[in-house]
């Protein structure tokens, strides 16, 4: 992972020091999602369809506030890969949600840990508390 955050000038903004840390625990999280060939917008994906019972294209996007164009894109490869599929929704035909399937909720789970482990590390590199990182842990 990139090495330990450095203070910056006196001016920097807390809006700004925010975007620099999250991209710092981006670039972890892409290099153990590279090994399953995905991306932080695969796994945010993943994760909010873990977390439902199935979720139209809109509410998709609402949960991982991904662009629109982008998000069709990464459900198209969940798909392609076998890791979601999307189904017509059963009350509203107008409708198409996309679930997780059995091998994407078993790509989560192995991929998790690992996951964790990053977000572990960046909540200790970048100064949070001990229990956040254990946190961290403790949620895969």
């Amino acid at each position: 992972m990139s090495s330990a955050p450095t203070d910056g000038p006196a001016t920097a903004s807390t809006a700004v020091r925010v975007l620099q840390a999250a991209r710092r625990l981006a670039v972890g999280l892409e290099t153990e999602l590279q090994r399953e060939q995905l991306g932080v917008d695969h796994w945010l994906a993943i994760e909010a369809l873990a977390e439902s019972g199935g979720l139209t294209m809109a509410e998709l996007q609402a949960e991982t506030v991904t662009a629109g164009p982008t998000l069709t894109r990464v459900v198209d490869k969940l798909s392609t890969r076998s890791l979601a599929y999307r189904e017509v929704d059963a009350l509203d035909r107008r409708k198409v949600r996309v679930y997780l399937s059995d091998r994407g909720v078993q790509t989560r789970d192995r991929l998790a840990a690992a996951l964790a482990d990053v977000e572990a590390e960046w909540a200790s590199t970048e100064g949070f508390s001990d229990e956040f990182a254990m946190n961290s842990r403790a949620k895969s």
